[in-house]
């Protein structure tokens, strides 16, 4: 065993150990090993390859535990009954848990036990990034990320030209670092530079309603590449970037655009491993057009997109884990009528686009990532749409991409641009 390979196992054997509290161990302990969670799993359902069960990708995580924390676990490792983690493990099962998984955690709706497999792949993430065998393309965009402060290169410079490019094409007015504004608008460099027409929906949208609101330069990037290699130091930075903003600027709340894993990232992850701001909250821009809406501050135009049949996406951590399943619904009601058409499965049952938890940044992953959005296709040709909406840009770019390599005739829209060029 060379010095390098004792560094990284030794690194990922400490980070299992420090990670495997009680919570952590009590869900490995709950394991019965049934294998529910696979059919639940879009990489194997598309694939079949028993490896990409969810259970399986958990593997080193439940064999650093029994060897570490169990009698019988000492007993196999002492008679050689069974092997410790190597650095070959620790290589083959990150190309699993970051090419093979998008975090998505249907797999835990499926558990008989309840076993929260997602965050618990979380933890096998935390040990590779310790090891330091994070797939290169994901690790680039976390660097670039905490150095230049987008994952993509987009200095503070180029994201405010862009930002006045759009002001400017949409005759939009985006208010920047205004000081005691009610809400602080966060996206993402995907939107900005891929979505742009995002951008100056939203704007259009909160302008109409008269909200008070404003965008951060400190607080520009809201996607977080820690999160998605799953190192917890550069999780917190990229975080904290936008609360000190926050902060700084006085809001009372943080609005995400069409970003998942960073809604997540912010309502749910950050309070557990950091200080948040006291009485800011944290919403969704799905969340926010509902509200403005029912409130009567914005009016939409029924059957704007009533012309021809439509359906709707369920990110997994807007709806499933955010819980905003009826907001686009009720809204493509009005927007489309009778036209729009749900998908199957849909609502909490849906099945992950497969671009999510930093599988699209990887290219080693395309094959895999389009071969499962193969499923995607099948279900938009079952129901008939000639168009199809979410609330995610991470999604959009991935159907996007996905419905190009498969050369299949569908439009992909985002419902905060459909819902402004609605707008009466």
């Amino acid at each position: 065993m060379t010095a390098t390979t004792t560094a990284k196992t030794t690194a990922a054997m400490a980070a299992f150990v420090k990670e495997t509290g009680g919570w952590v161990a009590g869900q490995l302990e709950a394991c019965t090993r049934c294998g529910l969670c696979a059919e639940a799993c879009h990489f194997y359902q598309a694939l079949g390859n028993p490896e990409y069960a969810p259970v399986w990708k958990l593997e080193p995580l439940r064999k650093a535990y029994a060897q570490r924390f169990t009698v019988i676990g000492r007993l196999k490792r002492a008679l050689h009954w069974e092997k410790s983690v190597s650095d070959a493990d620790l290589a083959h099962w990150s190309t699993l848990v970051y090419e093979a998984c998008t975090v998505c955690n249907k797999c835990a709706m499926v558990c008989p036990m309840g076993i929260q497999i997602g965050p618990l792949i979380h933890e096998v993430r935390t040990a590779m990034s310790a090891a330091g065998v994070v797939p290169a393309d994901l690790l680039a965009a976390a660097r670039k990320q905490e150095e230049v402060g987008s994952p993509l290169g987009v200095t503070e410079t180029a994201w405010r030209e862009r930002l006045d490019w759009i002001a400017e094409e949409w005759e939009v007015e985006i208010p920047v670092d205004k000081p005691g504004a009610d809400t602080l608008a966060v996206f993402t460099s995907i939107e900005l530079m891929k979505f742009p027409e995002n951008l100056a929906a939203v704007a259009t949208i909160l302008n109409k309603a008269g909200e008070s609101w404003t965008v951060s330069s400190p607080g520009r990037e809201v996607v977080n590449f820690g999160y998605f290699e799953s190192n917890e130091r550069r999780t917190k930075l990229f975080l904290g970037r936008v609360f000190d903003a926050a902060k700084a600027l006085g809001v009372k709340r943080i609005m995400i655009s069409e970003c998942g894993h960073a809604y997540e990232a912010f309502r749910w992850t950050a309070p557990n491993i950091m200080d948040v701001p006291p009485g800011l909250t944290v919403t969704h821009i799905v969340r926010v057009i509902y509200d403005l809406w029912k409130a009567g501050r914005i009016k939409l135009k029924a059957g704007a997109y009533a012309d021809a049949p439509i359906t709707f996406h369920d990110s997994c951590k807007i709806q499933r884990r955010g819980g905003h399943i009826k907001e686009p619904r009720e809204i493509l009601k009005i927007l489309a009528g009778d036209s729009f058409r749900e998908m199957d499965p849909c609502r909490e049952q849906s099945m992950c686009c497969c671009g999510g938890g930093g599988v699209i940044s990887i290219q080693e992953a395309d094959p895999l990532r389009f071969a499962v959005f193969g499923m995607k296709i099948d279900q938009m040709k079952a129901n008939g749409a000639q168009s199809v909406c979410m609330v995610c840009s991470n999604c959009r770019l991935q159907f996007t991409e996905g419905v190009a390599h498969f050369g299949f005739e569908v439009k992909v829209r985002g419902l905060t641009e459909m819902v402004a060029k609605a707008l009466v």
